[in-house]
């Protein structure tokens, strides 16, 4: 299932155009044979089917006879090239998924890849080769976190609280993994590698070590170098579940996301009074498990389906057999029928046309959910959610599957989508249309994105999907 869950979510057609439509996906399974199971095979992926093919060389008996001849300079220079290493350290919160989260991550960014007892192969154009080791044994990483903290003790950084958080930071490391770039190789090939990296490391809250000495978060900030530099005014280590932290800690984060908070919507024009407090304060968050999230994505997911299938401009033929079949599906997969809400299932069992459009867009709800899950990013509020990228991920999985792929964001980043979201919404309901249209901001995903940011953290004690209340 795993083997056909990433090729299905990787496969497009020449064009770069998704596989299948909505229709298509939910069709019965003797119009459509993509449902049926298939044997595992090996994961390898192919290079692309228009490269072209390494040249043949033909040796004739004269060629043998003439002396070998001087390699150009570029040869030369390749000779000359070491090899490019760069390091990332995570921390997962389940030691034993930390392979499955960077292995994810690894498939998604290189142009192919496989893998063997040594680790993972993966290629960046047709002669730059990448080797991936990744470790997760106890043993292993504690000692590249000895190795980090002997390393950065002495860097002479003037804030001190800055330095013992980051010190505080390498301790926590649960996972490691080395990135070596294989000669020949261009300086496009190390930016590249360099970039993916990053992403990698966004998946398992990593941290990336340069050859020059210089740890850096996901985010590309640089926390701590050796000579004593760092992007940081303050930095809060991502603690372990059920690390204690003091009132006066947890105020200062929120002090924090607020300030960040303002700064990034004033990068997008967008000004707020500064005295606006933070919605949910970090002590009174609650993060929802990893399963309760799969289960709520699942049902919005088919309500979300059936009201695209009634008012999807492109029109959906026999829009209530589509949703009935999609229901059904959903239902074998993730045993949906047990998951609605109360009015959720009336919609389902007894809907009017005037809830379609309603719940249409819950389908950027299941954006927010998937992105807590930690198996997509999400950008501006500006557009609606992509259907077909979401449908790519939920079709192909069932509810073991998330909870196997799933890299759940921590909490800090969760907080902090919902303060951006919190605070955009406060603008929303104080501004007209027009003036939003003109801000890049669409009011219904906004509420959408706050709604179920408001579940996800347990905002004002409410469980009840149905009972939440996005107040501004």
């Amino acid at each position: 299932m795993a083997i056909r869950f990433f090729k299905n979510l990787f496969r497009k057609h020449k064009k770069g155009h998704i596989g299948l439509t909505a229709e298509e996906a939910y069709a019965p399974l003797t119009a459509y044979p993509a449902w049926e199971e298939t044997e595992k095979e090996e994961i390898r992926y192919l290079p692309c089917e228009n490269e072209p093919e390494a040249e043949t060389q033909i040796k004739t008996e004269a060629d043998e006879t003439k002396p070998a001849a001087d390699p150009p300079a570029e040869k030369k220079a390749e000779e000359k090239q070491s090899p490019v290493s760069i390091w990332m350290y995570g921390f997962v919160e389940e030691r034993e998924i930390a392979k499955t989260l960077i292995r994810t991550g690894i498939i998604a960014a290189f142009r192919s890849v496989s893998e063997d007892a040594t680790g993972f192969q993966c290629r960046l154009t047709q002669n730059a080769r990448v080797n991936v080791d990744i470790s997760t044994d106890s043993e292993n990483v504690s000692a590249q976190a000895g190795y980090l903290i002997k390393r950065f003790q002495s860097a002479p950084l003037s804030n001190r609280d800055v330095k013992n958080a980051a010190l505080m930071q390498i301790e926590v490391f649960n996972a490691f993994a080395e990135f070596t770039l294989c000669p020949p190789y261009s300086d496009e090939d190390v930016a590249y590698l360099t970039s993916a990296v990053y992403k990698i490391a966004e998946m398992v809250c990593g941290f990336v070590l340069s050859n020059k000495a210089e740890l850096f978060r996901w985010d590309k900030k640089l926390l701590v170098s050796e000579d004593g530099r760092t992007d940081f005014d303050e930095f809060m280590p991502i603690r372990r579940s059920g690390d204690a932290a003091s009132n006066s800690d947890l105020e200062a984060a929120d002090a924090a996301r607020r300030a960040k908070s303002i700064e990034i919507l004033q990068k997008h024009g967008v000004d707020i009074p500064a005295d606006m407090p933070v919605q949910i304060p970090e002590s009174k968050a609650k993060m929802r498990e990893a399963e309760e999230i799969v289960n709520r994505l699942a049902a919005l997911f088919a309500c979300a389906l059936k009201g695209q299938a009634f008012t999807s401009p492109a029109g959906i033929s026999a829009p209530a057999a589509f949703a009935a079949n999609a229901v059904k599906r959903l239902d074998n997969q993730y045993g949906v029928s047990r998951l609605f809400t109360p009015k959720e299932a009336e919609y389902i069992h007894r809907s009017r046309e005037i809830q379609h459009k309603f719940f249409r867009l819950r389908m950027e709800s299941c954006q927010v959910l998937l992105w807590a899950l930690g198996l997509i990013n999400i950008g501006w509020p500006s557009d609606r959610a992509d259907t077909e990228s979401l449908l790519r991920i939920i079709r192909d999985a069932d509810t073991e599957m998330l909870l196997k792929i799933a890299k759940p964001r921590p909490l800090h980043m969760i907080l902090s989508m919902h303060d951006v979201t919190y605070r955009l919404h406060s603008i929303c309901v104080r501004t007209d249309e027009e003036t939003l249209r003109r801000m890049n901001l669409d009011h219904d995903v906004i509420y959408e994105r706050h709604y179920a940011l408001n579940w996800l953290l347990t905002a004002d004690g409410i469980t009840d999907w149905d009972k939440v209340i996005p107040k501004t």
